[in-house]
């Protein structure tokens, strides 16, 4: 049964009215065409928006999509250097590593050599184990936070509990998050009695946020269990036109859920790409809160539930042989920098400020290719 969720559309209405007082902006997401700034970015699309953001008060920083900007679909491929290489835009904080690693070593990505045409990957995953060395230095600037979301119109419940493998060898069965990434919980009941199947979604292979999801339910990639499916890569994270039956779940980041709400009034062009998602609560924690009802002072009308369980550090990642470089300090490096300064940014954006931690350089990974 699908039918209409008013709470969920209330609360769009609420951040987009917001929105609308604060003021509308006309900014590109990639660089204007033609330009080249000195600090050319790719990967995480949920930092994409932040950091196209952070572009318009450090002009250095040039920020360039994960997937083609809206109205440009032909736009594939980028050239972040004047007469440089034309290469396909890396989708996903793995994809961005990956060009970064190739902007440094000198091999391709994906057939195209691009030394020296990248110098930050935008990443919403840490640094991992998998790629031993220190090449790349993940510098983390915001804090993130991710749930489910579910199509608006279903009876899909919308206060889930979490789980865990404890949990799971008590009651496989129980409607936690854990069990239906495991496939051991299947189905719901609708308004109507009837049993409705869920279908767990996961955005494309190399996405940050399916290695955020992976990890925090014990999924390993090339043994996923049976049920659970990207359609054949076709789920773009943070993208609600995946939700178009009343059994389907996917994770999304709550930072990307209110900053495509609050498009008409930010900094650089944000893509209303939410469709028909609606977020849930985990364990009876909600997504996000009403400015003024919570204990964080926001002037926007919804932001992060600072009491949300599931959250995660968001990362810029550059070439640790490069932190010393003038550009790359003053940009990314302490809680001095241009990007950690920039508060009211990162939380217009939807995402939460990380103080001290803010620019630190403490962790470190291997190139990725």
């Amino acid at each position: 049964m699908l039918r209409k969720n008013k709470v969920r559309l209330g609360a769009v209405v609420v951040a987009v009215a917001s929105a609308t007082l604060l003021g509308a902006f006309t900014a590109n997401a990639d660089p204007t065409a033609g330009t080249f700034p000195t600090l050319a970015g790719v990967g995480s699309d949920t930092i994409q928006d932040v950091m196209n953001g952070m572009a318009s008060a450090i002009p250095a920083i040039g920020s360039y999509d994960a997937t083609a900007p809206v109205g440009a679909a032909n736009q594939t491929t980028i050239t972040t250097r004047s007469g440089g290489a034309a290469f396909t835009r890396p989708n996903g904080s793995g994809a961005g590593q990956n060009a970064l690693s190739a902007s440094i070593d000198g091999t391709a990505f994906n057939g195209v050599v691009i030394t020296g045409d990248v110098d930050f990957a935008r990443s919403s995953s840490g640094p991992s184990s998998a790629f031993p060395g220190s090449q790349l230095t993940f510098i983390p600037f915001a804090k993130d936070a991710v749930s489910y979301a579910v199509n608006e119109a279903s009876d899909f419940p919308r206060n889930i509990p979490e789980g865990s493998a404890a949990a799971a060898a008590v009651d496989s069965s129980a409607l936690t998050l854990y069990n239906i990434y495991h496939c051991t919980a299947t189905s719901y009941t609708d308004s109507n009695t009837n049993s409705v199947t869920i279908i767990p979604l996961l955005p494309q292979s190399g996405s940050g946020t399916r290695k955020f999801w992976d990890s925090t339910f014990n999924l390993t990639e090339g043994s996923l269990p049976s049920c659970v499916t990207d359609l054949n890569g076709t789920v773009e994270e943070h993208n609600g036109s995946a939700l178009t039956g009343p059994g389907d779940i996917m994770p999304f980041s709550i930072s990307q859920y209110i900053a495509q709400g609050n498009w008409k009034a930010l900094p650089s062009t944000v893509e209303e790409r939410r469709h028909a998602a609606a977020l849930g609560s985990i364990d009876g924690i909600t997504p996000y809160i009403i400015s003024g009802a919570g204990t964080v002072a926001s002037p926007y009308a919804l932001i992060q539930n600072p009491g949300f369980e599931i959250n995660r550090l968001v990362y810029n990642v550059v070439a640790t042989s490069r932190l010393s470089e003038t550009l790359i300090h003053n940009t990314f490096v302490g809680t001095s920098s241009a990007v950690c300064t920039n508060t009211a940014i990162i939380k217009e954006y939807g995402f939460a400020t990380i103080g001290a931690t803010c620019g630190a350089t403490t962790q470190t990974q291997g190139l990725t290719q």
